[in-house]
């Protein structure tokens, strides 16, 4: 891999470093890394961290399609309500734009096996993208995920882990595996390739939209698609691309709420957590939780939890009014949307976009009353 676009900068002491996928805590200071473009933004492509993106290890992630969801958005007073379908993504889920750019940069680097932990959608993103590369990959998950998304890790080849306790014992176990196999940890947690993917993201919302996007809602846990998109954003900003960002507004179940806690001045611990339907942000312990409340603040945004009632609430409205099976992290997107409305913190006769991130054929359906 020659000829470098980009280098590592910490978030905390910006010191650099040349680009790595194993070094992932500064030498300085322990801090993250992020990445720093040495070219400026031409806003008409996300700047990746790829040298040549006709070699990029892709499966045709990306270019998800932002559909109106007419009813649901005049049923709660908005101007417009867009969705971007994420879950149309080839393994069902928004990771497959993180999981391209991370290994593509890990594979290009010479790592030929590595270790993930997950929740489910994360882990079997990067098996699939492993497979795709000849990559071999260990995968951390709890006991407790979706069948289909430990199905998947299975199916694309990976070694799977299954982890009985919480979202974070997987990673405890991760690591732990890491310093006794010395083998590369691809987290995407921690490595700051991940949510560069995220990019396009907003980058395809303002090719379809415009600068109109007032608000955009979306579930947040390790926080790599809120991270991404805010940069994205930047991007197009820095580019004269769009006047404005929009405010983003985060949403979390009640029962792990790291970022919403923070962000109130409320005292809440990993120890503090309770099981969530909402597997998919069930992170209580998230690494990059100072750069999430950053960017919150940077948008005007917010963060709000919800509860688990209205997971099932919103997952079963959205099938039966708009032919929409979300998984149970995005339905709890809306839900919070639903309540950013009621406080005021958002508009009536806004326009918002918010981001299905997850499909619901991967996980058991739960039953709502009628």
């Amino acid at each position: 891999m020659k000829g470098f676009n980009h280098r590592l900068c910490c978030v905390d002491c910006s010191s650099t470093r040349e680009p790595s996928v194993k070094d992932l805590y500064c030498e300085v200071c322990g801090g993250l890394f992020k990445v720093e473009y040495l070219d400026a933004p031409d806003g008409i492509t996300p700047r990746l961290p790829i040298d040549d993106l006709a070699r990029s290890n892709s499966l045709g992630e990306g270019d998800t399609p932002v559909v109106l969801l007419e009813k649901t958005g005049e049923s709660l007073g908005l101007k417009s309500l867009w969705a971007k379908f994420e879950f149309m993504a080839p393994t069902g889920s928004f990771k497959d734009r993180g999981s391209a750019v991370l290994t593509t940069i890990g594979r290009d680097l010479g790592v030929t096996e590595f270790i993930e932990d997950s929740s489910g959608n994360a882990g079997a993103s990067l098996s699939a993208y492993a497979a795709a590369a000849g990559m071999k990959a260990h995968v951390f998950a709890p006991s407790s995920a979706a069948a289909g998304k430990l199905d998947q890790i299975q199916i694309f080849g990976a070694s799977l882990h299954k982890i009985d306790g919480p979202r974070q014992a997987s990673t405890d176990a991760a690591e732990e595996f890491v310093r006794e196999r010395k083998l590369c940890y691809l987290s995407h947690n921690l490595s700051p390739y991940f949510s560069e993917g995220m990019k396009a993201a907003s980058y395809e919302i303002v090719d379809v939209l415009g600068d109109d996007i007032d608000h955009i809602v979306l579930p947040v846990g390790n926080g790599s698609l809120l991270i991404g998109m805010v940069r994205g954003y930047q991007e197009l900003l820095v580019a004269g691309i769009i006047a404005k960002i929009p405010k983003f507004h985060c949403v979390q179940a009640h029962a792990v709420r790291p970022l919403v806690a923070a962000l109130n001045g409320e005292q809440w611990s990993h120890l503090d957590a309770l099981p969530t339907d909402a597997s998919g942000i069930a992170v209580s312990k998230p690494p990059r939780l100072a750069e999430m409340l950053e960017v919150i603040k940077l948008t005007a945004g917010s963060a709000i939890t919800v509860s688990e009632e209205s997971l099932r609430v919103w997952q079963k409205r959205l099938a039966s009014s708009e032919g929409l099976f979300s998984e149970m992290t995005s339905a709890g997107a809306f839900a919070g949307l639903e309540s950013l409305i009621e406080s005021g913190e958002i508009e009536q006769g806004s326009n918002v976009c918010l981001p299905v991130t997850g499909s619901g054929l991967k996980e058991p359906l739960k039953q709502v009353d009628n």
